[in-house]
């Protein structure tokens, strides 16, 4: 997550480049449509239709032996068993799910326990606990898990990518291997290299490596005298040291300066009357600060409860992005009130614009303070989120107007005697 976040910063910023440079590309305008026209008309080629099913039976969702399923799965149960063949791409949503037959796609899998006992074409994404291979992967293994396991049975025909805990090959793996976690043990065949970072990195009788092997861990890696590496192992000791020794820190705080004033700069210009109702939200403390517990902790669960329903899932999707572009404006909109604090508050853009470059660089060198720079961001967030949610709670809530006193009637009875409504009375 940090890495994208830091891919988007320097988006944001090699965007607002373009932008600044478009007179010199002006001259190259046809190229530019040319490619744009390309993209398109790739994109917009017609795919070859293929049904989709979905299956929530209860506590299990089988597929027979016999049974073929021409497009994609989607299945959600307590357990999930295919034992059939799937000619498509696999969705499982499960606690435990088990694939013993034929996937001719790829398995996107958040489980507890994954077992792949038969054949799987395409790849293997997995979020789990667990992830046990016995059988045959065509391509590529990405997971994210506590336990990974290959037996020797298993054979992935690609890479294999894990952010883990504990990862096991006793089997085979066609390419390379990248290893985030703590234990690293190999005793299978690996037909590329491996680059490793954790504890510990082991290498046991039987083990091959046709590959290079990097590995950066707390200790030496153990290689046994069975094992055969095609070249010794590179490895980096794990330097513990403080980030404020590290000029790449500081470059990367620039970074995030820019990106968050540039990116400010057009949600103040695009979205004028919306910033300035958030920048007001923001100044109600106590109900900005609670509402940004509720939406910090309670949107991302909504999110993947939604996601788990298959149903709701563009829904879960479509929330979660919205919850990360709002942690994204908090410190834009924390910013604008700190630089109200020191310069006065405004209702004009421009200056307001102004008020929050100032308090966004501030907030960003207060937040590099050493232990108290985390709290700070922290309640940063809960501030900025709580104001956002605040204000578009305020949008979408109709206003209603204050009902206007009606002047009384008359009654005809109190008139004078030979007066006539609406015209004039005789002389």
């Amino acid at each position: 997550m940090l890495t994208l976040l830091e891919v988007l910063a320097l988006l944001t910023i090699a965007g607002s480049a373009v932008v600044f440079l478009r007179r010199r590309l002006r001259g190259r305008g046809s190229v530019f449509a040319m490619m744009v026209a390309g993209i398109c008309a790739a994109a917009s080629m017609p795919s070859p239709a293929m049904a989709t099913e979905f299956r929530n039976l209860g506590d299990t969702v089988e597929v027979g032996k016999d049974e073929i399923i021409k497009g994609d799965l989607f299945a959600h149960g307590h357990h999930v068993k295919i034992e059939g063949t799937v000619d498509g791409d696999l969705y499982v949503f499960c606690q435990g799910a088990d694939i013993e037959g034929h996937v001719t796609g790829d398995v996107i899998a958040f489980a507890q326990m994954l077992r792949v006992n038969g054949k799987v074409d395409g790849n293997i994404r997995s979020f789990t606990n667990t992830t046990w291979v016995s059988g045959n992967v065509t391509k590529n293994l990405l997971t994210f898990a506590e336990t990974v396991n290959i037996d020797p049975t298993g054979k992935v025909g690609g890479s294999v990518t894990t952010f883990l805990n504990t990862l096991t090959i006793d089997g085979t793996v066609g390419r390379d291997i990248l290893a985030f976690g703590n234990e690293t043990t190999i005793a299978g065949n690996i037909g590329g290299g491996i680059q490793a970072q954790g504890n510990t990195l082991k290498f046991n009788s039987g083990a091959q490596v046709n590959g290079p092997v990097k590995f950066k861990g707390e200790h030496p890696p153990e290689v046994s005298s069975g094992a055969k590496l095609a070249v010794p192992v590179v490895f980096t000791q794990e330097e513990h040291h403080s980030r404020y020794q590290d000029s790449g820190f500081y470059i990367w705080r620039v970074i995030w300066i820019a990106a968050y004033v540039l990116f400010g700069l057009v949600l103040f210009v695009l979205l004028p009357n919306f910033t300035r109702a958030t920048v007001d939200s923001a100044e109600r403390y106590g109900a900005s600060f609670g509402l940004g517990i509720l939406v910090l902790f309670g949107v991302p669960i909504a999110a993947f409860i939604a996601c788990i329903t298959v149903v709701g899932l563009l829904i879960g999707i479509s929330t979660f992005i919205l919850w990360l572009t709002a942690m994204w404006c908090a410190q834009i909109v924390v910013g604008a009130i700190v630089g109200q604090w020191l310069m006065g508050h405004t209702r004009e853009i421009w200056p307001l614009i102004g008020r929050m470059v100032v308090g966004v660089i501030l907030l960003c060198v207060v937040e590099m303070i050493p232990f108290a720079g985390g709290w700070i961001k922290f309640a940063v967030l809960l501030w900025g989120m709580g104001a956002i949610s605040l204000a578009i709670y305020r949008h979408f809530t109709p206003v209603h107007a204050a009902t206007v006193p009606v002047s009384p009637v008359i009654p005809p009875s109190s008139l004078p005697p030979n007066t006539t409504i609406g015209s004039p009375q005789p002389a």
